[in-house]
């Protein structure tokens, strides 16, 4: 073995802490493999409870299998994300957004229950936005109509919902 030898590995393992400690978490999401509590090929008695999720410049994570009850919160919040797939999770009981995206990339929502929210899916600014194969009910609405899913560019005052 040379003089590098297992180098690399600590190398990988401190450049995985610094990229993960660049995003703000105000939650208790798991940092191994870049997976917030993946349930795999979850099924609807899978999910694991879990506080809101507020995350700020993350990226490339699936967020998987949670159940969220937002309260006074959205259940998630992403500001300037990218690359992050949310799929089989559970989002109810807020009185603001299921899933809130700011300033957002390639954003995949899929086969996720929404239940009793004032805002399904809710994007401001946002680019490749997916919303795909959920199961929403009871959205109370806050903008006009109730908004299941809304797209919104503040730049130019552009909104359109679903």
């Amino acid at each position: 073995m040379g003089k590098w030898a297992g180098k690399g590995i600590a190398i990988t393992v401190l450049a995985s802490v610094i990229g993960l400690t660049s995003c703000k978490k105000e939650t208790s999401i798991s940092p191994e493999n870049r997976v917030v509590n993946a349930a795999g090929t979850s099924t609807k008695s899978d999910y694991k409870p879990n506080q809101p999720i507020l995350l700020n410049g993350a990226h490339d994570i699936t967020i998987s299998g949670e159940s969220i009850s937002g309260g006074p919160s959205s259940c998630i919040t992403l500001t300037n994300c990218y690359n992050i797939h949310i799929i089989n999770c559970k989002l109810a009981n807020s009185r603001e957004f299921a899933v809130k995206l700011s300033q957002c990339a390639n954003i995949v929502v899929d086969k996720c229950d929404l239940d009793n929210v004032s805002i399904g899916v809710y994007s401001t600014n946002g680019q490749n936005i997916q919303v795909t194969d959920n199961t929403m009910k009871n959205i109370k609405g806050t903008l006009p109509g109730e908004t299941m899913v809304g797209f919104e560019d503040a730049r130019t005052g552009a909104f359109s919902n679903n």
